[in-house]
C-alpha cells in the first residue's frame, strides 16, 4: 500500500511518469474502494496535510530499517565499537531528516499556498477540489479556481474570498455569518447550499441557491435570494436579472458533468478552455451567439463535444494541438 500512497502523491505533485499513471489508473479501475481511497488522499493533500504526513511515516519506516542494518556487537567488543557505529548511522538519518524538511519548506505546490497568513486554496486546468473548511463547511472548488481565507477565519465571522466557481455547503453558525467575497460582492449566509461563479474577466457573475438563505450585498444595496433562484449580475451592462433555476443541475459539475440549457456558444467555450485548457479561435464571429443546451461528462473528449455540438449548431471547426478553430 506504500507504494501506491506515493505514486498517488507523485500523482498529485505532477511528477509521476507517464508509466507511473498507467498504473495509477489501472489500480483506480480495479475497485471503487480504490476511487474513494485515492478521492480522501487528494482532499487532504488539497489542504496541505499527506505530503509532510507521508513523508514523516517514510522517515519512520527507514529507522526501523536503520535499526535493522546496525551489526550485532558482542560484549567482548566493548561498548565504544557500538558507540561509533551507531553515532555513524544515527548521523546520516539525521542529516537525512534535516534535508527532507528543508526540502518539504522549500517546496511550492500550485494547488495550495500560504500567503503570509492567507491559506490559498487553488485548482488547475480540468481539476476539482472538495475542501473542509475549519468550521466544518464543505467546499466544492471547479477548475482554475481558488478560495482564499486567513487566520482570523472563525473569530468573528467566517469569510473567504472566492476567485471562479464554487459550491459551498455551509454549517450553520448564527452567531458567526459566513462570508463569500467574489467580485464587489458579498454573499452573506448562517448555513446554507449555493453555487457561486465569478470568473475574473468573464462579463457576469452569479450565485444559485439550493436551500436555505442569502443576502447579497453590492454598491450599498442588498437583496434576499430564496432557494431555487440564481442572482445574475452583467458587469459591462450593470445589470441584475433574477430568475428560477435547477441548482443541482447547475451544479453538477462536482459530480463530474456539466448540463446546462439556453447558453451560448461563447459561454460554453469559457468552460471548455478551463477543462482541456485550449484556446478556441473565432474565424466566425456570428456562432459566438449561437444557444443551445446538453450535458458534458468528464469522460467525453473534446472531439466528441465538438461532434455532439455539431449536432446542434451549423459549426465547422478545426483542432490543432491547443488550438480550435471555429469557421
Amino acid at each position: 500500500m506504500e507504494y501506491i500512497d506515493l505514486l498517488i502523491i507523485k500523482y498529485l505533485s505532477k511528477n509521476a511518469s507517464p508509466e507511473e499513471h498507467d498504473v495509477l489508473l489501472a489500480w483506480l479501475e480495479k475497485e471503487e474502494e480504490n476511487q474513494i481511497y485515492f478521492r480522501s488522499l487528494k482532499d487532504t493533500y488539497d489542504l496541505g496535510c499527506l505530503e509532510f504526513d507521508m513523508k514523516e511515516s517514510r522517515v519512520k519506516s527507514e529507522w526501523n530499517k536503520f535499526r535493522q542494518t546496525i551489526p550485532a556487537v558482542s560484549p567482548t567488543a566493548g561498548w565504544r565499537l557500538a558507540g561509533v557505529v551507531l553515532a555513524r548511522y544515527a548521523a546520516v538519518f539525521i542529516l537525512g531528516l534535516l534535508c527532507l524538511r528543508f526540502i518539504h519548506y522549500l517546496s511550492d505546490r500550485p494547488e495550495e499556498k500560504l500567503l503570509a497568513s492567507n491559506t490559498q486554496i487553488e485548482t488547475s486546468v480540468g481539476d476539482r477540489s472538495k475542501i473542509t473548511l475549519p468550521d466544518g463547511s464543505i467546499v466544492w472548488i471547479n477548475a482554475c479556481s481558488s478560495i482564499t481565507y486567513d487566520h482570523t477565519f472563525g473569530e468573528k465571522d467566517r469569510s473567504v474570498s472566492l476567485q471562479g466557481e464554487a459550491y459551498f455547503e455551509v454549517k450553520t453558525d448564527t452567531l458567526k455569518p459566513f462570508l463569500v467575497h467574489a467580485d464587489k460582492f458579498i454573499y452573506r449566509v448562517t448555513g446554507t447550499s449555493f453555487n457561486v461563479y465569478a470568473f475574473e474577466g468573464e462579463k457576469e457573475v452569479s450565485i444559485a441557491l439550493l436551500e436555505g438563505g442569502v443576502t447579497i450585498e453590492y454598491d450599498n444595496k442588498s437583496h434576499k435570494l430564496f432557494p431555487e433562484e440564481m442572482f445574475s449580475y452583467n458587469k459591462q451592462k450593470d445589470e441584475a436579472t433574477l430568475k428560477k433555476v435547477n441548482v443541482n443541475l447547475l451544479s453538477s459539475w462536482r459530480q463530474g458533468e456539466f448540463t446546462f440549457d439556453n447558453m451560448t456558444f461563447d459561454e460554453l467555450i469559457k468552460r471548455l478552455e478551463r477543462s482541456f485548457n485550449v484556446k478556441f479561435v473565432f474565424e466566425n464571429q456570428k456562432i459566438r451567439k449561437e444557444t443551445f443546451g446538453g450535458t458534458l461528462r468528464d469522460y467525453d473528449s473534446l472531439e466528441t463535444i465538438m461532434k455532439v455540438i455539431k449536432t446542434s449548431i451549423p459549426v465547422k471547426y478545426r483542432i490543432e494541438e491547443n488550438i480550435v478553430y471555429i469557421r
